[in-house]
């Protein structure tokens, strides 16, 4: 199926790389400037204090790291398979198929989530061990493993409700076949990993400081800037349709993606912030944002 997309005359692409630049520029310095302002971190609330707790964090935050590694390696990259993706090709104006290989596999949002989903995990993970052996870990280290989880919930955050309430929708309206998206390895980034990820911030310990707020807008900026050069000097196509900049109220949409990107860091740090006073209130509040954003089966099983 080929479909042509249409401009109607517009190139609003210097004006979406500019504001772009100027989320990016702005987000690193607020991230600078605030870094020292969240406090110090309790290394035992984040991973135990060194007996069964801490060992019950490491079997499980090591196991979701290695998830994660076997997602992308065994299911992604080394798989022969192509993988079938809807892209928008830049200089045609043509969204077709296109089939992916190797690491070309690895140029979706979702891989960045996925990538860094198993950071987050595994650094945290390699934290507990230290904490259980009794070594002396670092401050700069246990906030290094705090920042990439906030970073990886963000993320994976912003995938799910892009997946589930823009993607699959929009493949429905254009007669799309769903079946692509529900593969173990579209789970794994599309729902697990903020399923997951969830877990470690309700039962892990794991916290969202709003210091590191920005870091969800730099990944979103990073993103949009590499798809941009993917697009102009790599295989020449958007893996997603809507981050075109050149249409009308491309940067409006752009802006309201980094918003959502915003939001969606927001979300976990309100959790954060309520549940160690109010924990039924966060297991609800998780338990619903995660109804409202995962979806294991395609529209029509429901």
């Amino acid at each position: 199926m080929v479909r042509k997309v249409s401009l109607e005359g517009y190139d609003r692409s210097l004006i979406s790389r500019v504001l772009i630049v100027f989320v990016l520029i702005f987000s690193i310095l607020f991230y600078i400037l605030n870094y020292a302002k969240g406090g110090p971190l309790n290394i035992e609330n984040l991973h135990g204090n060194g007996g069964i707790d801490t060992w019950l964090r490491v079997v499980f935050r090591l196991s979701c790291a290695y998830l994660a590694i076997h997602t992308a390696l065994f299911w992604m990259v080394l798989n022969p398979v192509p993988g079938i993706m809807v892209v928008l090709f830049r200089d045609s104006l043509e969204v077709r198929e296109y089939p992916s290989k190797g690491f070309e596999k690895l140029g979706t949002f979702s891989s960045w989530t996925l990538i860094l989903f198993g950071a987050s995990m595994l650094v945290n993970g390699l934290i507990s061990i230290g904490v259980g052996v009794g070594a002396e870990v670092p401050s700069w280290l246990v906030m290094s493993g705090v920042s990439i989880f906030a970073t990886g919930f963000s993320s994976a955050a912003l995938t799910a409700i892009i997946v589930r309430h823009v993607i699959i929708p929009s493949m429905v309206d254009n007669g799309e076949n769903l079946d692509r998206m529900f593969k173990p390895h579209e789970h794994v980034m599309h729902n697990l990993a903020l399923v997951l990820l969830s877990i470690d911030l309700l039962l892990g310990g794991m916290v969202v400081l709003w210091t590191l707020m920005s870091l969800s807008l730099i990944v979103g900026a990073l993103y949009l800037i590499f798809a941009e050069f993917w697009a102009i000097k790599g295989a020449g196509y958007y893996v997603y349709e809507f981050i075109d900049p050149r249409p009308r109220f491309a940067p409006l949409f752009l802006l309201g993606l980094l918003g959502v990107c915003l939001i969606s860091f927001c979300i976990g740090l309100a959790i954060s912030e309520i549940k160690e006073d109010y924990p039924i209130l966060a297991t609800l509040a998780i338990v619903l944002f995660l109804s409202f954003s995962v979806r294991f089966r395609a529209p029509s099983a429901r």
